[in-house]
């Protein structure tokens, strides 16, 4: 996650989001996205924040579908940003909070991956 290189730059009471997104989960079809970007220029681990960042904004472009070998039950995407005004009020948390956030979130999904593998 010190790769993510995404910019959200606070500009009175929104954010300016610019950059990109790989391996979008639903990125194709989603209404909205849960985006992890830099919201400082502080250490890696409390520069980053989450927001909920609406896909139908200006400025959001799906850029392709990504194949992949598994998980076809949903599509995956590569997603740009360019200039994407978003609310600060769109913001999941607290501000640079996002990579511990995100941390936790691991855990829970990668737990749940496991517990619905098969093995045969």
């Amino acid at each position: 996650m010190q790769g993510i290189k995404t910019k959200a730059v606070k500009k009175g009471d929104e954010y300016v989001i610019n950059g990109g997104k790989m391996w979008t989960t639903s990125g194709t079809q989603a209404d909205w996205m849960c985006l992890l970007a830099n919201t400082s220029d502080g250490p890696p681990h409390r520069n980053k924040s989450l927001i909920c960042l609406p896909m139908n904004l200006p400025g959001v472009h799906v850029a392709r579908k990504i194949n992949k070998i598994g998980m076809w039950s949903s599509d995956t995407a590569e997603v740009f940003f360019d200039d994407v005004h978003v609310p600060c009020k769109n913001i999941i948390g607290q501000e640079g909070m996002g990579f511990t956030y995100q941390m936790l979130q691991f855990q829970e999904e990668r737990l749940w991956a496991v517990a619905n593998s098969e093995c045969y």
